[in-house]
Parts: C-alpha cells; sequence; structure tokens
C-alpha cells in the first residue's frame, strides 16, 4: 500500500459532516413535527334554527307595547353537516331582557327571555342571538328574533 493511500485510509475527519448532518435533520424533524401537533383543527360553522318564540312558529312574536314581558324560545343548532350540537351556549339578549341556555343531546336549547320592553312609542325590537360551542366559529345574529 502506497503511502497516500495510508494516509486518506486514517484520516478520519471527514466524519464529522456526515453525522451533523443526520443530526441536525432528527432535530429538525422532532421540531416539526411538535409544530403540527399545536397546531389547532380547523372550526366548523355552526348552523343555527329558531322553532318557536313564544309558542308560534318562525321568529317573531307579539308582546304589548309599555310592560315588561317574558319571552319564550325553541331553538336547534346543527353543524354544517347535519349533525345536533350538544353543549353549545345559546345566548339571547334585546329589550333589557337576557336568556341562555345550553343544548341537549338532540341540539336543542329551551329558555325564556325575561324582561323583554317595548318603549310605546317604538313598533318593533330585534334580539340579539350568540351561540358559542367548541370547535365551532362563534355564531351571532344581531337580529335573530324579530318582537313587535
Amino acid at each position: 500500500m502506497s503511502k497516500a493511500n495510508r494516509s486518506l485510509i486514517q484520516n478520519e475527519h471527514g466524519m464529522e459532516l456526515p453525522i451533523n448532518i443526520v443530526v441536525m435533520l432528527v432535530v429538525g424533524m422532532v421540531a416539526l413535527a411538535a409544530l403540527l401537533a399545536i397546531i389547532p383543527e380547523s372550526k366548523k360553522n355552526l348552523v343555527i334554527e329558531v322553532i318557536s318564540v313564544n309558542g308560534e312558529e318562525g321568529v317573531t312574536s307579539n308582546i304589548d307595547n309599555g310592560v315588561s314581558n317574558s319571552v319564550t324560545v325553541d331553538v336547534k343548532v346543527y353543524d354544517s353537516e347535519n349533525n345536533m350540537v350538544e353543549g353549545a351556549n345559546v345566548i339571547v339578549t334585546g329589550g333589557g331582557g337576557l336568556g341562555s341556555d345550553k343544548t341537549d343531546v338532540t341540539g336543542q336549547a329551551n329558555f325564556t327571555v325575561s324582561n323583554v320592553f317595548i318603549r310605546l312609542n317604538q313598533d318593533s325590537i330585534d334580539l340579539k342571538m350568540v351561540v358559542k360551542a367548541n370547535g365551532f366559529y362563534d355564531y351571532t345574529d344581531e337580529s335573530a328574533i324579530l318582537i313587535t
């Protein structure tokens, strides 16, 4: 064996480079996996159906002006694939009143909005509905229910 070949075989300086690349690659993959694990899943949209207001089908109801009234609301909450959403918080406000409930297994919430008041000089008021559920975008409708 020649002297030139012997020096190349005994030279170990080139071994550090491939090992460093492998270590950096492994550390980079672990960091990427950790980053992907903390990114949340995309949220879905909620679909809200007002079944009845004061026992009347639809989103409108009549109450007396100048007197504080209670309004009973029945609501169903679905996801975008028509599955019922359990545990969604449904909040209705307006006219000085407030009512809220959580949806049950059937996606339905039944509650009373107390102290709803239409002034004598008003024809109607709109009640605002906000629905919040884990894994879904918040739903807000400024004029979900019309009280005349």
